[in-house]
């Protein structure tokens, strides 16, 4: 037999069926040079601490960090034993992260043990408000952690996934595969092999998984440690919409079957703030929404995710369909539930893509297809001012469409006008082409030379939107990049909306996607059986709006005591912070250096105009 044909057939059985059980301990291959590179570092780093004995070394570092944290890979910027420490505004979730390097041999049955942080006024952060993740590592296309299309022939080690159980998710580091773990309602578990190329899934849904077999633990579980590999955690806590301004103190202790073999200190830092939600860079009173394709879904678990992660304005959330009314119904009990928003209704509507492409009256036909969505539009109107109270809905046009069908749709865009709605859809700058456009979404990234489209796009349209989408999609796993772009990027460059495709759907298969194989798998999340696994990227967005957040606030003080003509000090500091934000560069400079000086200068206004 062809061993070509010979090794589809061995591939093919794989994928239909699985693996039973747990495959194993979950190693990654070290290569030998470095790996006693990193014994020797580590080593060394021990023995100036005083420590040469500890059987675990534990790094602080960034957890946003561009820096691709592989177990391969040592630590240049972290920090030895330093507290893991947290600054946040009351309400706000606040990431900190640790590398685990074992030097005295394997450990299993690893756990996190820590208390309430405790202030010396006597206010406390409890335990449980601090969610401890492993950052789970798996192979994803050669392009993966930098870019968005496939790479069929390559695959790279990528960290990615924030799992509570580390054992979900199963990766072979010799055949660079992984592996998924399925559990039946009986309670049996198998793994399911999900990373086969297309001779396997034919191009088709073979191999995207069946997301109502998968499921994470509700926290942390045991995990291992094994020697020479470094291994992160993600803590990220919620500090308590109550509690008080000042230093919280803890501590954590590392435990292998009931031993401790490390421990950090914990410093939470509580600023005295509330945090707004994020308006745009040009008008300090417009807001910025977040609303990526793909976050409209009606799991309560979900959209509780969807919510803590700064996405309030779902794209098709609340859906208003006259033919459903009891389904808005529900979207509203939702949106009160998880604090999310319905006001604007972004694509929850009818959408209005009907275009005439002929150059005079339009045929019956299309006048019957006008008269269907007029109907259609009336009743939506009047469903969206009996239940929301207003008509501040966007119905989308026709995808990417260019001159010739944008002035198509103009009668079906009228339609929505007269009803009160508002037209939105993705287009590229046609200019003055896009005089009846309220929302358009601009393909590609944020980058400052887009700069100049949206300016003229809002001088020429005051009220509407504009957003970005694309260049890149979701998919690249690297945390720095997707912080940057969804927000200061985005906030300086002058757009009101992230609109990014897409955050969800089932693609689970990086090296086959069905949907566009020249993709890998563009998603920021990736669907269980009631809810969604975390990741790097998706947490680096909501702290991407938390940079609006506080660049909103600052850029409020900084206005307010630039008017306070009688008062130089604050006058001056003002017109100073306002120079600091013009001129920060989103693109190139340090995010979290940008949150450091911006409570700096919050906390300075705030002083300066209490007086």
């Amino acid at each position: 037999m062809n061993k070509t044909l010979l090794m589809v057939g061995v591939l093919v059985g794989l994928s239909m069926g699985a693996l039973a059980g747990v495959p194993g301990v979950q190693r990654y291959n070290l290569e030998p040079k470095t790996a006693k590179a990193n014994a020797a570092k580590v080593a060394a780093d021990l023995a100036k601490a005083g420590r040469k004995n500890a059987p675990v070394a534990l790094y602080t570092v960034a957890p946003m960090s561009a820096i691709k944290r592989v177990p391969n890979l040592y630590p240049t910027d972290g920090r030895l034993f330093a507290p893991l420490s947290w600054i946040a505004s009351r309400g706000e979730f606040e990431p900190a992260s640790f590398l685990m390097y074992a030097t005295a041999g394997d450990f299993t049955d690893v756990s996190v043990e820590c208390g309430d942080l405790v202030s010396k006024a006597g206010g406390r952060i409890p335990a449980a408000a601090i969610d401890f993740k492993i950052v789970k590592c798996w192979y994803q296309g050669g392009s993966a952690w930098y870019g968005y299309f496939a790479d069929a022939c390559g695959r790279t080690l990528v960290p990615e996934l924030l799992l509570h159980d580390e054992n979900l998710i199963w990766t072979d580091d010799d055949t660079q595969d992984y592996y998924v773990r399925y559990e039946n309602e009986d309670g049996q578990r198998r793994y399911q092999w999900m990373s086969s190329r297309f001779e396997v899934s034919d191009y088709s849904f073979v191999n995207q998984a069946n997301q109502g077999l998968i499921r994470d633990a509700e926290t942390l579980q045991p995990f291992v440690l094994n020697r020479g590999e470094f291994k992160q955690l993600l803590a990220t806590i919620r500090v308590p919409s109550d509690a008080k301004g000042g230093i919280y103190r803890g501590a954590l202790k590392l435990k292998a079957k009931g031993r401790e073999i490390a421990a950090l200190d914990l410093r939470c830092r509580v600023l005295p703030l509330d945090l707004p939600e994020p308006k745009t860079q040009y008008d300090p009173e417009k807001g910025f929404y977040l609303c990526l394709y793909g976050t409209g879904t009606r799991n309560p678990k979900v959209m509780k995710d969807v919510a803590e992660h700064n996405c309030l304005t779902p794209m098709g959330f609340p859906k208003v369909d006259p033919m459903n009314p009891s389904g808005l119904d529900r979207d509203i009990e939702l949106a009160k539930a998880y604090g999310l928003k319905t006001q604007p209704v972004l694509f929850g509507v009818t959408d209005c893509g009907l275009v005439n492409w002929g150059s005079g009256a339009p045929t019956p036909e299309f006048v019957d297809k006008l008269n269907t969505l007029s109907n259609t539009v009336a009743k939506t109107r009047a469903l969206a001012i009996e239940k929301l109270g207003h008509t501040d809905f966007y119905s989308y046009g026709v995808d990417e469409g260019g001159p010739a069908t944008i002035r198509g749709e103009r009668d079906a865009w009228r339609i929505v006008h007269e009803a009160g709605g508002k037209i939105g859809v993705t287009s590229f700058a046609w200019r003055e082409l896009l005089f009846a456009l309220d929302l358009m979404i601009l393909p590609s990234m944020p980058v400052e030379h887009r700069q100049q489209e949206v300016k003229l796009f809002h001088d020429s349209n005051p009220d509407a939107l504009c957003g970005w989408y694309a260049n890149p999609h979701c998919g690249p796993e690297n945390p720095d990049y997707f912080r940057r772009i969804h927000g200061l990027m985005a906030w300086q460059a002058g757009y009101d909306v992230s609109l990014n495709y897409c955050w969800w759907r089932n693609n689970w298969n990086d090296m086959a996607v069905p949907y566009e194989p020249n993709l890998r798998a563009i998603v920021s999340a990736y669907g269980t059986e009631d809810s969604v696994l975390d990741t790097l990227a998706w947490d680096a967005i909501r702290e991407g709006l938390d940079d609006i957040r506080y660049a909103t606030l600052v850029k409020q003080l900084a206005l307010k005591a630039a008017k306070c003509e009688d008062k130089p000090e604050a006058l001056m500091r003002g017109r100073r912070v306002l120079s600091w934000l013009a001129y920060w560069d989103g693109y190139r400079m340090d995010p979290d250096a940008f949150k450091a000086e911006a409570v700096n200068y919050i906390l300075e206004l705030n002083e300066l105009l209490k007086k």
